[in-house]
């Protein structure tokens, strides 16, 4: 699950910053999760991924995972929406973290699909 990666990467004592070598603190929501590193050091450096960064590391685990589908850094993006309708969010709500404007057509129509697996007539039937 990725929510159990970020928390295992969040908790790492051994993820250090390169100001004094000091635990890096990942547990604040409204920071960055994934950090850039340094390329020698391999220490976190202040500030978080570059989004084009985010998209190749995404799609390059969907390869290693040997998916069919062709993963992208929208990937995560469109889950979290999924995720949380399916969990009873509100879509305002959904909206608001994922970056999404309010009463977007784009999200709801993921919404829509979404409730067309769960509301569905034949759900139970077959």
């Amino acid at each position: 699950m990725p929510c159990t990666g970020a928390r295992r990467w969040a908790g790492c004592a051994a993820c250090v910053s390169v100001q004094g070598k000091e635990p890096a603190d990942l547990t604040d929501p409204d920071g960055y999760v994934w950090r850039r590193l340094h390329n020698r050091w391999h220490t976190l450096l202040e500030g978080g991924l570059q989004p084009e960064s985010i998209g190749d590391i995404v799609a390059r685990a969907g390869q290693r995972a040997g998916i069919d589908i062709r993963f992208t850094g929208y990937s995560p993006r469109r889950g979290l929406a999924t995720s949380s309708h399916l969990k009873g969010h509100d879509q305002i709500v959904i909206a608001k973290q994922g970056g999404w404007v309010p009463h977007s057509k784009v999200l709801a129509g993921y919404l829509e699909v979404v409730d067309q697996w769960e509301d569905n007539a034949l759900l139970g039937v077959l």
